[in-house]
């Protein structure tokens, strides 16, 4: 009796151990109930007999059944398929292989378990395992006296493997077995579970036995040690403070992105650039994941790249209507038309004198004429059509022909101020054109008498080469240069 009070008393202080255990470590079980030991089931001999008298196994005579309470199981999981246990039990337990009356029993130690449920859903209500493990043994066989029959084996046992089979109180044990846990809630379950128990080491297999169990198991340990109200074993930060979103970790700059997956937790970032703002390396406003030339400034509306400038004229092909050609702003990027160098030698010719009914230029003239040939000159080359017009006064046949005439000097006064001679030819309309009345003044009629220059294409040039147009003779000219001089 007193070496029983004293094993209750074991099971009490391994009970109350646990109790600072289970705040450090989780998740945590602890489980009690009652076992029972059989002596019958085991066979007279070595190991590779173990199973001779399996039969007695499973005769509920055999068994020495200790009351509730008498075993303690506390299990931690290490991870989902293995858990660490450390199990205990009492009792006073008689081996009724030998006819022995019953003795004080007490076997603690640890085992490991493989958890089958780990391979298809650790928190089944199913968790069947197989454990094996190591015990320190007190059962007293030392009372026992030799030869004895072995009741189990009908044998006497008087020595063993040629050795003095003597009792013993202390004893060294390795125990394997299986066991399942049926979970009936989360944290409430039972346990059956079985066990071979044998002594390595000691030449007798007196103290051999098999054990089976049952228990009410608790699970529990799920601690919340960042009190974020997520408990640790569904927090993957458990020791950081978190958001329930994000598996209990934290979110420190609010983008998304927790901060265990985040590189830059400190600045808010997008989730497909890992929780990092996207750089612009240019400074242009546009993200180097939509820049096409991220390391060289430039607008949106082209992809973050500079507007182009192929011909190098100042503006951009964007706003260029000739982007290969070098030109001109007020020409959309262009060069300037034959039309414009046109336009502008007709401006310059405008009011231009000649002498009274002829066709020879007054002096006054030269500056515009000088004006119109260096127009003409930066044409690079254009082609262009001198047309001469006159006022109503007159026949018509007399006006054409001096209207001719007078286009005709003014393409000699040209080509004489450096105007190449392919560059010019001349008509005359007479008084085509003419809006004034005969009858008004002269000053008036003036209007009606002008020059006119005209740029012209390749095909209409061949036309006029074609032409029979009337040329101011060659004296004429020379006589209206020399005037003009």
């Amino acid at each position: 009796m007193k070496n029983l009070k004293l094993g209750i008393s074991a099971l009490a202080l391994t009970l109350a151990s646990t109790a600072f255990a289970q705040t450090t470590s989780n998740p945590w079980v602890i489980g009690v109930g009652a076992h029972g030991v059989n002596h019958m089931g085991v066979a007279n001999g070595g190991v590779d007999k173990v199973f001779d008298n399996f039969d007695q196994v499973f005769t509920l005579n055999n068994y020495t059944i200790t009351p509730p309470l008498s075993k303690l199981t506390i299990a931690r999981n290490l991870n989902k398929y293995f858990v660490l246990d450390w199990q205990t039990s009492v009792g006073n337990v008689d081996n009724k292989r030998f006819a022995m009356g019953k003795e004080f029993f007490l076997q603690t130690g640890l085992g490991l378990q493989f958890k089958f449920a780990g391979l298809w859903n650790e928190e089944s209500w199913f968790d069947p395992y197989v454990r094996v493990g190591a015990n320190y043994l007190r059962h007293d066989y030392s009372g026992l006296t030799f030869p004895r029959t072995d009741l189990a084996n009908d044998v006497v046992l008087g020595t063993y493997n040629g050795d003095d089979v003597t009792g013993k109180a202390n004893h060294f044990t390795a125990a394997g077995g299986i066991g399942s846990n049926f979970w009936l809630t989360k944290n409430f379950g039972l346990n059956l579970q079985g066990d071979y128990v044998s002594t390595p080491g000691n030449s007798s297999n007196v103290a051999n036995f098999w054990q089976a169990s049952a228990s009410l198991m608790f699970r529990f340990g799920n601690t919340d040690r960042d009190k974020d109200g997520i408990k640790d074993s569904e927090d993957a930060c458990p020791d950081v403070p978190g958001l329930a979103q994000f598996q209990g970790c934290p979110d420190t700059d609010g983008d998304g992105v927790a901060d265990k997956d985040d590189n830059c937790p400190e600045v808010a970032g997008p989730v497909e650039n890992n929780g990092c703002p996207w750089p612009d390396t240019d400074g242009d406003g546009v993200l180097d994941k939509d820049d096409a030339c991220p390391s060289v400034a430039g607008p949106a509306a082209n992809n973050g790249c500079p507007w182009p400038d192929t011909d190098g004229d100042g503006i951009l092909d964007k706003d260029d209507a000739c982007p290969t050609v070098p030109g001109l702003a007020q020409y959309n990027g262009c060069p300037k038309p034959q039309s414009a160098y046109a336009e502008e030698a007709t401006g310059a010719l405008k009011d231009i004198l000649f002498n009274f009914n002829k066709a020879t230029l007054r002096p006054e003239s030269n500056d515009k004429l000088n004006q119109a040939a260096e127009i003409i000159k930066s044409s690079n080359g254009g082609k262009f059509l001198i047309t001469g017009h006159t006022d109503k006064k007159g026949s018509d046949a007399y006006n054409l022909k001096l209207s001719r005439q007078r286009a005709a000097s003014v393409v000699a006064a040209l080509e004489a101020r450096g105007v190449n001679t392919n560059q010019l030819k001349s008509k005359g309309v007479g008084e085509r054109d003419a809006v004034v009345p005969e009858s008004a003044s002269d000053a008036e009629r003036m209007k009606d008498r002008k020059v006119v220059v005209e740029a012209i294409d390749a095909s209409a040039w061949e036309a006029l080469q074609k032409s029979d147009l009337p040329v101011v003779k060659k004296k004429t000219v020379k006589k209206t240069v020399k005037k003009r001089k």
